[in-house]
């Protein structure tokens, strides 16, 4: 009587899938508003090249954007009692022209919005949407001043606030977070 013959071989086979988050300020990461005519007490400074930051997210998972600042007001440097209110500035985030791939479906973004300490969602990925390169995912935040655009800005212009002349700071914080 023959019996058959038989053999078994087990061959584990694993997959590590590592979180990629990345955040990348690519121009633009240091934002100056010099304001020097009456004009632009009046009127405020609107947004452009100048005025503009760029920053693109990688992301192997769906994720939003948040934006706050480090302190409650801008602080003078001349004088730290001097300060002035964060919703002077403004800010839009719209989709960089030269995102490829990019599908303006995949996220919603941040329209005119003052400035605050709070943390602000800027880009919302939509969920099975957002994952992807920094090719796919390049943002601009569009800044302004003293423009009273509405958004939470402030409704008064810089003249009618009668600001002490100083040169304000604070430090705007970009955080990445995935869903």
């Amino acid at each position: 009587m023959a019996q058959p013959i038989q053999d078994n071989a087990v061959i584990p086979v694993s997959v590590t899938l590592n979180s990629i988050l990345r955040l990348t300020v690519v121009t633009g990461g240091n934002i100056e508003f010099v304001v020097n005519t009456i004009d632009q007490y009046t009127s405020g400074i609107v947004t452009g090249a100048r005025y503009t930051t760029n920053f693109t997210v990688s992301s192997s998972v769906d994720f939003d954007v948040e934006m706050s600042t480090e302190d409650a007001t801008f602080l003078g440097t001349d004088n730290p009692t001097s300060t002035l209110p964060l919703n002077n500035v403004g800010y839009t985030v719209v989709a960089n022209a030269a995102a490829s791939g990019a599908d303006p479906g995949n996220w919603a973004l941040s329209t005119i919005t003052g400035l605050s300490q709070a943390a602000n969602k800027i880009v919302t990925g939509v969920v099975n949407a957002s994952a992807g390169s920094a090719d796919q995912n390049n943002f601009d935040i569009q800044w302004e001043m003293g423009t009273s655009a509405g958004g939470g800005m402030n409704a008064q212009s810089l003249l009618q606030q009668s600001i002490s002349p100083d040169r304000y700071v604070t430090s705007v914080y970009l955080q990445l977070i995935g869903k």
